[in-house]
């Protein structure tokens, strides 16, 4: 009896071991997934594969996988411009890493830390924590980003391209490249600055056969250099191209929120659909376990074990009842951040529909500045011309979802169009009630009910467009 619950107990810590690594190839697959998509560009796909890998790190509790997860994750959110998240996660990739040993990890997410309070314009603790890292003598590489880093702030921070220009050839002579083209860019403006205008154009010219003529970055530090050399025709146009694809890439972000919302719902609901196949496996291995483990003490302890036993089902039970509890709250965080995230581009639209109602429940509506303020936004519920220029601007940044909808919906009325189209820009029932003179709010939601029925009875190519803004 003794040899077969050793034989049992062997068997249990085999596929324990085998488990353990075959989550460790998983959350490494995962890692290289999210900093792949990370790099080219796909932000959104790399911050759910490194959620992903920060969630099967915390099941394993391994905090030196966890540690690379924070940085990537980190790196990630820099990149896209979300500079909050990246400074936290930073954060955390830093305190694990000292925690568990890595000081070039640690080193490295200082950095980050570091990039992410220049985005955030927190120039004077960027450079205490860039400071930090040089006088603990970094590999040469990162001492060159860093290095290259405080020459960023000195023409921002301190307006010294001088001091900015005698970094920037340090960083160069610790690694003979720049890593990032904004650093380039900003160092051909020193150049410049300092009087080596030849060296500086020479510089651009091969940003330029790189491939990153087209980057704000690049735009932005051409057009200082050209304001420097006193033509500023150029560089009025190189600082508007600049601004029109800061602009572009601002409203893209804003444009796809409701589209990201939705695919970070189908790779939650993909997750738990694997943790509940994970959860009725191990479900069924412990209930054999637990079977085994009743008869062995029911032979070896007779009536003596069983309240023993007993008691650890109770406590197997309650653990079960934990982890459900918390997949719960995790469901709820997951649904607050794709509600907060879709909200960003309604709650603009919401603000308008608030002055409306302002001005109908005045009684004073008919002259002052509530007389003004109906004037002002006359156009979003009266005036063709008026409806017109809203339809462009939903079409500008949902996707031309207006323009797709009167192709595929010739019939309707122009009411009906107008109707939609604050539908589709985020308006509640009573702001609509409100702009289109609607009986009740009610009558829109009944409305829009018989709207919706119309579209899933269609054919349409653009039906799970409109579906997601109803």
């Amino acid at each position: 009896m003794r040899k077969a619950l050793l034989l049992f107990l062997m068997a249990c810590l085999l596929l324990s071991c085998r488990s353990g690594k075959a989550g460790i190839d998983a959350i490494d697959a995962a890692i290289a997934q999210g900093e792949a998509h990370s790099v080219e560009g796909r932000y959104d796909a790399a911050v759910i594969a490194l959620t992903q890998a920060l969630e099967e790190a915390g099941r394993l509790g391994d905090r030196k996988l966890l540690a690379r997860c924070y940085y990537e994750l980190g790196e990630t959110c820099n990149r896209a411009f979300f500079y909050e998240e990246g400074l936290s996660a930073a954060d955390s990739a830093w305190q694990m890493s000292l925690q568990t040993g890595i000081p070039s990890l640690a080193d490295s997410a200082r950095y980050q830390q570091a990039l992410s309070l220049i985005g955030l314009e927190e120039y004077s603790d960027a450079g205490r924590i860039l400071d930090s890292l040089l006088t603990d003598s970094p590999p040469s590489l990162l001492a060159s980003r860093a290095t290259a880093a405080k020459a960023f702030l000195a023409i921002e921070f301190e307006k010294n391209p001088k001091k900015a220009l005698a970094l920037f050839e340090h960083a160069l002579s610790l690694d003979d490249a720049f890593d990032n083209h904004e650093y380039a860019s900003a160092y051909a403006y020193c150049l410049a600055a300092g009087g080596q205008s030849e060296k500086a154009e020479a510089l651009f010219a091969q940003l330029e056969e790189s491939g990153y003529a087209e980057s704000a970055a690049y735009q932005t530090w051409r057009s200082r250099t050209l304001a420097l050399q006193g033509d500023w025709s150029a560089a009025f146009q190189e600082m508007d191209r600049a601004a029109s694809r800061q602009r572009s890439a601002t409203s893209r972000i804003i444009r796809q929120a409701s589209f990201k919302a939705q695919r970070d719902y189908l790779a939650l609901e993909n997750r738990q659909a694997r943790e509940r196949e994970q959860s009725r496996t191990i479900i069924a291995i412990l209930a054999f376990s637990l079977l085994v483990l009743l008869l062995v003490a029911a032979i070896l302890y007779f009536r003596a074990r069983d309240k023993k036993s007993q008691e650890e089902r109770t406590e197997l039970l309650a653990w079960a009842s934990s982890l459900e509890e918390q997949r719960n709250d995790l469901s709820a965080a997951q649904a607050k951040i794709r509600s907060d995230y879709a909200r960003i581009y309604q709650s603009y639209f919401q603000q308008i529909g608030r002055i409306r109602e302002i001005v109908d429940s005045s009684p004073e509506k008919e002259k002052g500045v509530y007389y003004q303020l109906s004037q002002l936004i006359k156009d979003i519920r009266l005036d063709k011309k008026g409806q017109h220029a809203f339809e462009t601007r939903v079409n500008r940044d949902l996707d031309d979802i207006m323009k797709h909808f009167r192709e595929d919906f010739p019939k309707y009325y122009e009411d009906t169009y107008r109707f939609i189209s604050y539908v589709f820009a985020g308006f509640d029932a009573t702001t609509i009630r409100l702009l289109t003179g609607m009986a009740s709010e009610a009558a829109v939601h009944t409305k829009k009910s018989g709207i919706k029925k119309a579209i899933l009875a269609s054919d349409s190519l653009h039906k799970d467009q409109y579906l997601l803004f109803l």
